[in-house]
């Protein structure tokens, strides 16, 4: 990619400039894998049926979204310090990625299998499988300090990032958004906002998992689209906050990394259209 197509990323050096590339690669595919999760459970919550909130509601006396907006936060908390145990913190590869997918894909059709009981179970164990596998991406970044409560605060960030509701040209703005309504916060104010995101990105995911047996599929079919969304926004993440740390001025990462954002959304159109 043409480095000098630009003024926005003048004075960074090259590595920054690759460094960007492949985090704005990165960001404008999780849009694709959310399409994937869109689908899955518009797909899911046909079979459910569309009044699945309410069946779950009038049976179980449980809103869902403010249920897994309560779950979520709980988890977080608990997480939140042992998402790191028995991890080398001194490893910088991210090698069990594929294991933290098949985890979590196993949860989500194991809890889709029992239907509506089964989501208690599912989303806290879905949280932390996916709280585990960012940390540890978080761990491969030079520069990055598990123990730290900065890296830490980095990683609950992450839940907070995108959703569905946000399309491919929104996306680069959407997480400069977040990024800025989620700092200096306390820590316990920002484990509620993302708790509050997070629920209603997962509140489809759960709808689709009411149906036993039918949701078992779906269940572990969604798990497997989500946990590789956060996986990819992970990357993202720590990816840009490695150059910001190398670059005295923060907002010359931004630009720069919104125009590769720009380019490499309009290099995947062109192929499109090829």
């Amino acid at each position: 990619m043409d480095h000098q197509g630009s003024n926005a990323c003048a004075g960074l050096d090259e590595a920054s400039h690759q460094i960007l590339e492949e985090a704005a690669s990165d960001l404008i595919n999780s849009k694709s894998i959310v399409i994937q999760l869109t689908e899955l459970a518009g797909n899911a919550m046909g079979a459910a049926g569309s009044s699945a909130s309410d069946i779950i509601k009038d049976k179980f006396g449980i809103d869902v979204t403010s249920k897994a907006q309560d779950i979520t936060e709980s988890a977080l908390k608990q997480v939140l310090e042992t998402s790191t145990t028995g991890m080398d913190l001194e490893n910088t590869q991210e090698k069990w990625g594929w294991f933290h997918k098949l985890l979590a894909t196993a949860s989500g059709a194991g809890a889709g299998f029992i239907g509506a009981p089964g989501l208690l179970f599912d989303l806290p164990v879905t949280t932390g499988i996916i709280m585990r596998s960012i940390a540890e991406i978080a761990r491969s970044n030079p520069g990055e300090n598990l123990d730290s409560e900065d890296t830490k605060r980095a990683c609950i960030e992450v839940f907070a990032f995108g959703g569905p509701e946000n399309n491919d040209d929104e996306a680069d703005a959407g997480y400069w958004a977040v990024r800025t309504g989620l700092n200096h916060i306390a820590i316990e104010m920002l484990i509620k906002t993302v708790a509050a995101r997070f629920s209603i990105v997962i509140t489809e995911k759960i709808l689709a998992q009411i149906v036993p047996i039918a949701g078992m599929f779906a269940g572990g079919a969604l798990n497997y689209v989500f946990i590789g969304y956060y996986q990819q926004m992970a990357r993202v993440h720590f990816a840009i906050r490695k150059v910001e740390r190398s670059c005295p001025d923060p907002s010359m990462v931004r630009a720069c990394f919104s125009e590769k954002v720009r380019l490499a959304r309009s290099a995947g159109r062109r192929e499109l259209a090829k």
